[in-house]
Order: structure tokens, then C-alpha cells, then sequence
């Protein structure tokens, strides 16, 4: 990439390039190369993968879905906007067997 002002969106695509390319030692089996580049098409680089780098990656993912599932399911809503009436209703016909 030439020199200039990176945008955060650059910054995190070199983040996500350099944790990749450090993942396993380039004397490693090549199993897959990835290459990234930013949303308008600009390349960032090419990125060897060994053999155990693809499951884990593949691993890691899964489990960073299952995270952002979990805390997508658990956010509390603002209280200050939250019908109160509404929110005791519905929990009034939980608590009767409603659903």
C-alpha cells in the first residue's frame, strides 16, 4: 500500500493481514492462500495458510459467532425506552402460561 492517511477500515484490514500472516512459520506446508482486500477492491496482500491454520481458523470463527449470538441474545434493552406497562404485561401472561 503507498503512503497516505490509513482509514480505520485499513488499519483493521493490516490488523486482520499481519495476525494472519504470523499464524504459522513460512517453512509450514501451504495449504490455502487468502488474499485480502478492502471493500473498493484495493489490495492489502496474500497470506499462506498451513494445513492446521484452516481448521482452526474455521474453529475460531464458529466459535466468534456463538460469542456474538450469546451477546445479541442477552442485551438488555435501554430502560428509558422501554414501555413499562407492555414489558409487566407481557411478563404477567409469561408467569399465567402465556407465551
Amino acid at each position: 500500500m503507498d503512503r497516505h492517511e490509513n482509514t480505520p477500515e485499513e488499519l483493521a484490514a493490516l490488523e486482520l493481514y499481519h495476525q494472519l500472516a504470523n499464524l504459522s512459520p513460512d517453512n509450514g506446508e501451504r495449504a490455502l492462500m487468502v488474499t485480502l482486500r478492502l471493500p473498493n477492491g484495493r489490495y492489502v496482500g496474500d497470506v499462506w495458510l498451513s494445513k492446521q491454520d484452516v481448521p482452526d481458523l474455521s474453529d475460531a470463527c464458529i466459535g466468534l459467532a456463538a460469542v456474538r449470538e450469546h451477546q445479541d441474545a442477552t442485551q438488555l434493552p435501554d430502560a428509558d425506552n422501554v414501555d413499562m406497562d407492555a414489558a409487566l404485561a407481557a411478563l404477567e401472561n409469561l408467569a399465567n402460561g402465556g407465551e
